[in-house]
């Protein structure tokens, strides 16, 4: 049975927040949805207001937008999935408070963030928070050995081709591919399978491809499918 507590709600809005969990509670799945299928999904307040669609999500926070604003909320908060809408259950001037920025948060504010989402522990969490992802291994081209990065280390960091274009940064890793990121306002999303990664420096990641080939071979909406994925393969230099 579910604890639900309302000392933190003012009282203008108590009614409305106490039928937005029912209707929540109504719909409850069990259902974790993929970080594709998540994407330009709407997330709503526990009082029922529009904070904006989903744009990115991180290892430890989901980005959304909503017009010209931008709200960057730990994962633990994004918690029920009523079959059409996310969930933060807190309400919107609680979240504009403690989440609306213009760049993504520090290590220790996501921290601060995760503690005071303990208090809602007994929902469902849609999103898993810092779920485990696998980590990187590729053949490096100068020694040959197969080389194992923890993925948390590869993750922000820049990718650069083999003419040395900076592409983007590191945005998530799938079993056969990392999927790199570039822009800001025009985000461009690159599925690179992990056979085209040569070399990692510390900062930088670098693929065997040139930068001209970058967007036609690997720029996608969505995830590659198997079918693509084994194309791109077919074609990774020797």
């Amino acid at each position: 049975m579910l604890n639900i507590r309302y000392n933190d709600i003012s009282s203008d809005t108590d009614k409305i927040v106490k039928s937005n969990i029912a209707q929540i509670l109504l719909y409850m799945t069990q259902v974790k949805l993929s970080g594709k299928k998540m994407l330009n999904k709407t997330v709503k307040s526990i009082d029922g207001k529009d904070l904006g669609k989903i744009q990115n999500i991180t290892p430890d926070y989901v980005e959304l937008k909503h017009g010209s604003t931008h709200y960057f909320i730990p994962k633990l908060h994004i918690k029920e999935f009523d079959k059409e809408d996310l969930y933060v259950l807190q309400t919107k001037d609680e979240i504009k408070d403690k989440y609306e920025r213009d760049d993504p948060p520090l290590k220790s504010e996501i921290q601060e963030g995760e503690q005071s989402g303990k208090g809602h522990a007994g929902y469902h969490e849609v999103i898993p928070f810092m779920a485990k992802e696998p980590d990187l291994q590729f053949k490096g081209k100068e020694s040959g050995e197969i080389l194992t990065i923890p993925w948390e280390d590869v993750i922000h960091k820049h990718v650069r081709t083999v003419d040395n274009e900076d592409i983007g940064d590191v945005d998530r890793m799938g079993n056969e591919f990392i999927v790199v990121r570039q822009g800001d306002v025009n985000i461009h999303l690159y599925y690179i399978p992990k056979q085209y990664i040569t070399k990692y420096d510390g900062s930088s990641l670098w693929i065997d491809v040139t930068s001209g080939l970058v967007s036609p071979k690997f720029e996608r909406e969505d995830e590659p499918t198997q079918e693509e994925i084994e194309m791109l393969l077919s074609e990774v230099p020797d």
